[in-house]
């Protein structure tokens, strides 16, 4: 069986950031600039509002508040 992900991470910083990834994946956009491209295309100010969305998802999973 395995553990949960957020319980058995030994790096936050790379897991807040895979939190980002598939948090970007899920957004839809009818943005004819295709504002919602790849994560790794992504703007840096969008990566940077949803680093900060999966942290603050995470604080709140681990009840940090």
């Amino acid at each position: 069986m395995s553990r949960c992900r957020i319980c058995s991470a030994n790096d936050r910083e790379q897991l807040i950031e895979d939190m980002a990834r598939e948090m970007w994946a899920t957004q839809i956009s009818s943005d004819p600039a295709a504002e919602w491209r790849e994560w790794d295309k992504a703007h840096s100010y969008w990566r940077t509002i949803m680093l900060q969305f999966a942290e603050a998802s995470l604080r709140a999973l681990q009840h940090e508040h």
